[in-house]
């Protein structure tokens, strides 16, 4: 389990917050993982996401700037695209097998 400190991510040099997003879209790229984070109104949230094979193609319905500070993925709960912020992100953990 990968335990983040809040604000650990706005406190990190530009290369460990490039190694961080690197990590885990490697991670979500294979598996499904439970990620923690707060919402911007303040409230926390929890999501089990992916990648993966998975997750259906993504049709855009708005044209979208990409973000660099964002990441999209796949609830897998909800069966729909969503999106946090690396920033935000408090807790992330993963079981192989699921």
């Amino acid at each position: 389990m990968k335990e983040v400190k809040a604000g650990w991510y706005n406190n990190a040099t530009p290369e460990e917050q490039e190694q961080f997003r690197d990590w885990l879209i490697g991670e979500l790229t294979n598996i499904r993982v439970f990620i923690k984070f707060n919402k911007k109104d303040g409230t926390e949230r929890e999501m089990l996401c992916t990648l993966s094979d998975e997750a259906p193609v993504y049709e855009k319905k708005t044209e979208r700037k990409a973000n660099p500070d964002t990441c999209f993925v796949f609830d897998v709960e909800k069966k729909e695209w969503r999106s946090f912020r690396y920033d935000s992100v408090t807790r992330v953990s993963f079981e192989y097998g699921l």
